[in-house]
Order: C-alpha cells, then structure tokens, then sequence
C-alpha cells in the first residue's frame, strides 16, 4: 500500500509539469504570409562634442508601421527575403527641440527585406529609396528573427535555451555580431498559449559603431499555430560615436502583433512580386537617391555613403568600406550662369587653390570634359595638406545646359585612394539637374 500510495503521489506530482510542457518552434516556408503592427516609442540622448567639450542633446522618437509579409526564401530556420507592403510607415522624431517626419510615399509601399551575414537588406523594386525611406524601413523591429527567438523544441516551463546568433543579430539589428548573451525562458503554458521571456545583453557594429544592448522581452506563442503572435522588447541600447552617427545612450520600447494570413493580399500576390528578382539584387535596385531641397539639383548613389550633415548651402557624405571610413563628400550647388555657360575653368580653380586650410603638393589630374546634351565637368585632384596632415582631395564642377552648376568636393587619407577606387566619379557622374519647363 505505500508503495503504491508513494507512486501515485509521484504521478500527481509531475502530471502539472508533462502538462506544462510545449514545443516551442516555428517552420518558415516560401509563402507564409503575416499582417504585423509594428510600435516603437523611443527616448534618450545623443553624445556630442562641441569644442573639445561633450554635450548631451536629448531625443525623442515615435514609429508605426503596418504591413503585409510574405515569405519568398527561408534559410537556417529563418525566412531569408520576405516582400513587405506597408499600409502605415511613419516616423516623428524631437532632436534638441527640433522636429522631423518621415513617411512613405505612395509609390514606395513594396519593400522586400533580405536577411544575411551583414544584416538586413532593404529594396523597393520601384526605384531607388531616400535615406530616410530606406532607414524607415530597415531601422524598425524585423520580424524575420521572430523563429529564431525560440528554442525549436520541446521544453518545460521554466527550462531556458540560449537565442541563435543568427536570431540575435537580426533582432538587434546588428552589421555583426559581437556578443550573443541573450537567453529565453518558457514561463507558463495554458489555455492554448505560452508565454516566454527573452532577456541578456548583446555586443554588436552598426554603421561602424560598436552597440551594446541590453533587452527584456516578453512574448506570446500560439501552440495551435506553432507561431509567435505578439511581442514586447524592451532595450537599453548604449552607442559608440561611429563614422556616420554620435554617441547614444537611448530606451526603446517595440510592440509587435502579428496574425496570421490565409493568402497573400493583391499587393503581395505572384503577379504583384513578378518584378522582384529572385536571385541576386542588380545594382540599379540597390542605389539611393537625393533630391535638393530647393530643386537645385539631385543624384542616385550607392548605399554605401551616408548623409551625415546637411544645411541650405551644403550636403556632407561619408564613405564607409566594411564600417570604415574613407572619404567625405560635400556637395554645394555653384551659382547659376546662363544658358548655355559655365563658371570659367580657372575661376574654380582659382577657388579652390584659396580653400582654407588646404596646401597643395602636387597636382594629380586637371581636366575639362564636355559631354552630349551640354553636361560640362571640370575636375581637378591634388595630393596636399589639409589642417597639416596629408590628404587628397578632388574638386569637381558640374554644369547642366541650362546653366545649374554644383560642386562637389571629396577628401580622403592618402593610404585610402586605392579603396575609394572611382566611387567619386560615379557619384559626380550621377549629378542631374531638374528639366525646366
């Protein structure tokens, strides 16, 4: 009688626990479609230096986006390019007192979102993106990880697993990885639905800055569908000034809600997708493009170079090579002449032999260039010192036919002209001015 009094304690016992236990995994096909609300509410401060002193700028920032997402490859678990259709992408950010607003325009709604070594990848198949579209849509919480958050097992409540490196880096939005000291934890199982936490901190690059994160999250698993159907991550994220972006130490809060779609909508259908290339991305879907505030003039150029600074006379580019940086560019638009004409050779040259600061050495390259339609260039490159520490720079003048002129001027060690190659032409050559009517 003990012995079997003593065996049925044991079975009550544990029964609670065998009950409790769930296989939390998802299986990404080709295919899967999801609707996902997507709410970000940020504060914090960006770290500046101003006269050899750090200044504190306080930030304040609000994103909503809405869309539709079908799977069109997975990979290691994880869907690896996904088309997105954005109902909503909207972002208001308060910078020191001074506010912005960014949105998609209507032409743009189609995104598709690569997953790879070296982060996440955003396209519109209709044409080249802004920075602040591309950021928009690249910068918000990535649902591609969501899979990879959890352990793709069986567990108990209470049992932990480590998060996959992979899952990692595309939660937290890393270029690289670093460090992967996130760990998940089943915490209860009932009524359909699990509930479990994510919590550690993770070391990653973004734009070349190294990022520390530390994150508490909590989301919610649907054991019937076999899918995570809502998400709450909370980060304390603290950044290393970088090539392209100051210092940081800022609190965001993401909440997620997805449901599932029995079909794609007419957005995301075959035909809708036929565009997208399924194989490797060409170039000219990849290039960003610029407009002049004022319409004085507008370019497409690779993505490797980042706005950093803009006022009503002066755009600042950096180049960053692997999260490097190589080369700035400051494009001005020149004073307008005629029809027809150009500011003289040796008056720009004059200019730029009186740039302040800049000594020149040895001269490169002087030449004069007229193309078909009236397009005239003037470049001149020089090896020299700049604030006494040596450098190359090429100035560049570029004149349309209706007589728009603008400037553009790069800067570069002189151990990184190898690496710049002819990125500064190309971003020369692909200075338009808008037609007249």
């Amino acid at each position: 009688m003990c012995r079997a009094a003593a065996t049925l304690f044991a079975l009550v016992a544990i029964a609670p626990f065998a009950r409790a236990q769930v296989t939390l995994a998802e299986a990404p096909t080709a295919g899967d479609c999801s609707r996902y609300s997507v709410e970000l509410d940020l504060t914090g401060k960006l770290i500046v230096t101003q006269e050899g002193a750090k200044e504190s700028i306080p930030l304040a920032a609000k994103a909503r986006h809405v869309f539709a997402e079908r799977t069109l490859v997975a990979t290691d678990g994880l869907p690896a390019r996904s088309a997105r259709y954005y109902d909503i992408a909207a972002a208001s950010a308060v910078v020191g007192g001074d506010k912005s607003d960014r949105a998609l325009p209507n032409d743009r709604l189609l995104i598709v979102a690569l997953r790879n070594s070296d982060g996440t990848f955003c396209f519109s198949p209709a044409g080249p993106l802004t920075r602040d579209e591309l950021d928009l849509v690249t910068e918000h919480f990535n649902p591609q990880c969501l899979a990879g958050l959890l352990p793709g097992k069986a567990v108990n409540v209470g049992d932990t697993w480590t998060v996959s490196p992979i899952a990692s880096q595309t939660a937290c939005q890393f270029d690289g990885l670093i460090k992967n000291g996130l760990t998940g934890k089943l915490t209860a199982a009932a009524n359909g639905q699990a509930t479990f936490t994510i919590e550690g901190t993770a070391e990653g690059i973004e734009h070349g800055a190294k990022v520390t994160l530390a994150i508490t999250a909590t989301g919610t698993f649907d054991t019937a569908a076999k899918r995570v159907t809502a998400l709450t991550w909370q980060q304390k994220d603290d950044r290393e000034q970088g090539p392209v972006a100051p210092a940081s130490q800022l609190e965001a809060t993401v909440v997620l809600k997805r449901e599932a779609l029995a079909q794609p909508p007419k957005e995301l259908n075959d035909v809708t997708l036929a565009p997208v290339p399924k194989g490797e991305v060409p170039a000219t879907m990849t290039l960003l493009r610029h407009a002049d505030p004022k319409g004085r003039y507008e370019f497409v150029y690779a993505r490797d170079w980042h706005v950093t600074g803009q006022t009503e006379q002066h755009l600042i580019l950096r180049l960053l090579d692997k999260g490097e940086f190589i080369a700035q560019a400051t494009v001005v638009a020149w004073k307008k002449a005629d029809a027809g004409k150009h500011t003289p050779a040796d008056e720009f040259k004059k200019a730029v032999n009186n740039s302040a600061g800049w000594t020149v050495s040895r001269v490169l390259e002087d030449a004069e260039t007229v193309s078909p339609g009236g397009r005239w260039l003037y470049r001149i490159v020089a090896e020299g010192k700049m604030e006494d520490l040596p450098a190359v720079q090429s100035f560049n003048l570029v004149a349309g036919p209706l007589g728009d002129q603008a400037a553009v001027t790069f800067a570069m060690k002189t151990d990184k002209v190898k690496a710049v190659g002819t990125r500064d032409r190309e971003l020369v050559n692909a200075v338009t001015f808008p037609a007249k009517k």
